[in-house]
């Protein structure tokens, strides 16, 4: 690992750090949190104490009471509704959500989740026919996580006299589909702060929808408590990676606090599965319970998770929870030996590579991961990062992008060498014949120097400013925790500590340094992870530092979780 370069969050902060200091009676290193983050005075208050009231009004959604109004027609006339998802936990976590928010209604709801390698990616003319295959004919046909480029499907539904509803988060092609309602912020350009939804977020605006109009009409509605579903908006919003900002930070927050309750069986042996506390963080979420999620449908059948979410017994809670934890097995298998194998070709230069992009290919590597592989080399080696497999003539893979590169708009520059493509700016899915790769990835090179400096690429961690130990005060601490829930473009705070005096230290665990510092003004514990005590002892030390708080024996005590150090000459 290089010297990483310490990029200051921004400049002339002073001024907005003390009016922000003053007007709202903060600790100094809050306020600088807030002008380093571009949080605006009036928005102050409300990022402090989040709330439900400030979700927006569902009925914002062009056609969306249309849509509620079709479900509660579908209720009253006993039709059966199908609910379409997706593989992924942000896909199964919005179709748990819609199907109990409608079967607490009086609906006859089945969910289809499609299978990844026998019935690709998306909402389709052929998962329809297999959704309908298993579960028999269907007036109403909902897409959660999926459907936005779906036209060919949606007319079939059509064909076939299914109403369809659409509910996405994803990028829309030059057509749309011929839903009854298209519930995707990214169609409607005034609805530019609901941007950042997941798929799970978008399914709760058309619950939320469908219970305030069932509610003004007196057709029901009455009994459902919307803030009960948030633990599945939750899952969904932060395993899928969108901002934790706006109306998503105030859902996951709630959300949270929802899953720390274990109000559903399904959510209680999948944290007792994942070996977690029951205070729960977004970072629980991200690193335990959504890989296992995610690993049914990886290397087995995501039917099973979906089975665990809907779960209303224990004892089938757990059979669900202890399938997963088999499959996620397998998955970290698979993906630490096509990892190894895909460094090796980097390191042998038998891999395409440049200083902007890398594409790494292996013959047969298992389609279920070569996303988190993606996404592992892109963070190790920062560059834009492919990972393809190849079986037979055709190659399938997984794109991760870095910095502010948008992949999508990339390989919307080499459609024309590409069978398929498609994903989110940071992260894209693409198809190909296996002897294009060579000219793809030079096409995509060209295309992504293009759009992004040698200056993007290198290897810096942000910080919000510099703070003094004396700062670290109990008001501190209490502020901190209400700038969680911490994430995705929310990250915990980062300051800078300057000269400061290694006490003491020791190393635990085998690789990390623990110990006591101390500067002009203060002193304090410290952790510092994967960095051995020889790095430490004795010395003088510029460091980057987020504040935390160690449990230790039921008493919080104040540390620093080093980042990264600089020694002082």
């Amino acid at each position: 690992m290089g010297v990483k370069n310490w990029k200051l969050a921004g400049n002339n902060l002073d001024p907005l750090v003390d009016a922000i200091q003053r007007k709202f009676a903060l600790p100094r290193p809050i306020a600088l949190f807030f002008a380093a983050r571009g949080i605006k005075e009036e928005e102050v208050q409300d990022f402090l104490n989040p709330r439900l009231a400030n979700l927006s009004d569902p009925y914002r959604f062009p056609g969306i009471q249309d849509a509620a109004k079709r479900l509660w027609d579908a209720i009253a006339n006993k039709e059966t509704i199908l609910i379409h998802g997706d593989y992924d936990t942000d896909g199964i976590t919005a179709s748990a959500l819609l199907a109990l928010v409608l079967r607490q209604n009086g609906a006859d709801v089945h969910s289809f989740i499609p299978h990844r390698f026998d019935d690709g990616y998306g909402f389709t003319p052929e998962s329809l026919q297999k959704a309908l295959d298993t579960f028999g004919p269907a007036s109403v046909l909902v897409t959660v996580d999926c459907g936005i480029t779906s036209c060919n499907a949606v007319d079939e539904a059509v064909r076939r006299g299914i109403d369809v509803i659409v509910t996405d988060h994803h990028e829309a092609g030059q057509q749309l589909p011929n839903a009854i309602a298209i519930i995707n912020p990214k169609v409607y350009p005034e609805l530019e702060d609901l941007q950042l939804l997941a798929g799970a977020g978008a399914a709760f605006k058309l619950s939320h929808a469908f219970i305030k109009y069932g509610r003004e009409h007196n057709l029901g509605g009455f009994q459902t408590r919307l803030e009960e579903v948030l633990d599945y908006v939750a899952l969904g919003t932060v395993a899928d990676i969108v901002p934790l900002l706006g109306e998503n930070r105030i859902m996951v927050k709630y959300g949270i606090e929802a899953l720390r309750r274990q109000i559903r069986p399904g959510v209680r042996a999948l944290i007792e599965s994942s070996k977690l506390r029951s205070e729960l963080t977004p970072a629980d979420i991200t690193f335990r319970m959504a890989p296992r999620i995610n690993a049914a449908g990886r290397v087995g059948d995501a039917n099973v998770a979906l089975q665990l979410l809907e779960s209303e017994h224990i004892v089938d809670a757990y059979k669900c929870a202890s399938q997963l934890e088999s499959f996620n097995r397998i998955r970290q298998e698979k993906e630490q030996e096509i990892y190894q194998e895909a460094c090796e070709q980097i390191e042998r230069n038998l891999a395409w590579q440049s200083d902007y992009s890398l594409l790494v290919a292996g013959r047969d590597w298992h389609q279920g991961v070569i996303g988190i592989v993606a996404s592992r080399l892109a963070r190790d080696y920062n560059r834009p990062t492919i990972v393809l497999t190849i079986q037979g003539d055709v190659a399938y893979g997984s794109g991760r992008s870095v910095a502010c590169l948008n992949l999508v708009e990339v390989l919307s520059h080499t459609a024309d060498l590409l069978d398929r493509y498609g994903g989110h700016p940071m992260a894209v899915g693409i198809g190909l014949k296996a002897d294009r790769i060579a000219d793809f990835f030079d096409a995509m090179d060209r295309e992504i120097r293009k759009q992004i400096s040698s200056a993007d690429l290198e290897d810096v961690i942000r910080y919000d400013g510099e703070a003094q130990l004396h700062e670290l005060t109990p008001e501190f601490f209490k502020y901190l925790a209400l700038l969680s829930p911490f994430g995705h473009s929310n990250v915990k705070p980062v300051y800078r500590f300057n000269e400061v005096q290694i006490v003491r230290c020791s190393t635990v665990g085998g690789s990390h340094t623990r110990g006591l510092l101390r500067s002009r003004t203060g002193q304090s514990d410290f952790i510092a992870f994967n960095r051995p005590s020889s790095k430490f002892y004795g010395k003088t030390l510029d460091i980057l530092a987020t504040p935390q708080l160690n449990v230790h024996q039921g008493v919080e005590i104040p540390q620093l979780n080093i980042i990264d150090v600089r020694e002082v000459y």
